[in-house]
């Protein structure tokens, strides 16, 4: 048989009030400031049009022209390459690391036609910039409809 204890409710609202207490501990605390991340990371980027085009700003510092490779294809501007850590091999030890290195891919959805043939890029300072002209607006005109 089994006997159970007269405050028995108490124990468990007690047990909860911790549990909600360690969650909320565990929320509130800040990300560690060491991370470690296998995979691909994605750069900032800006996205902005003007009257004629549509400007896309990466920030690539320390990245290398030759490790970045820029395609435009069904509307999405894919940028990837690597960059490499310079000290690389250097023992050291780390208080704070939030600095991304390796490979990275960014996919950017474009939100405007554009001219793929007259798209250029220039990277200067360790930002990527990338001019997609505009494709120029449509004219109408009238058509003539001509007799059997």
């Amino acid at each position: 048989m089994i006997e159970l204890r007269g405050d028995w409710s108490e124990a468990i609202l007690h047990m909860q009030r911790e549990m909600g207490r360690l969650m909320d501990e565990v929320v509130s605390r800040k990300p560690p400031s060491v991370r470690f991340s296998p995979g691909t990371w994605q750069p900032a980027v800006d996205v902005y049009e003007t009257a004629h085009e549509v400007v896309v700003l990466v920030d690539l510092a320390g990245g290398s022209e030759d490790e970045i490779e820029v395609t435009m294809q069904n509307g999405i501007l894919s940028i990837k390459g690597t960059r490499r850590d310079s000290r690389q091999g250097v023992s050291r030890t780390y208080s704070r690391m939030e600095i991304s290195w390796g490979p990275f891919e960014r996919d950017i959805l474009i939100p405007a036609n554009v001219d793929v043939d007259r798209v250029k890029a220039f990277y200067e300072a360790g930002m990527l910039e990338v001019v997609l002209p505009k494709l120029g607006a449509k004219s109408s005109r009238r058509v003539n409809i001509r007799k059997g």
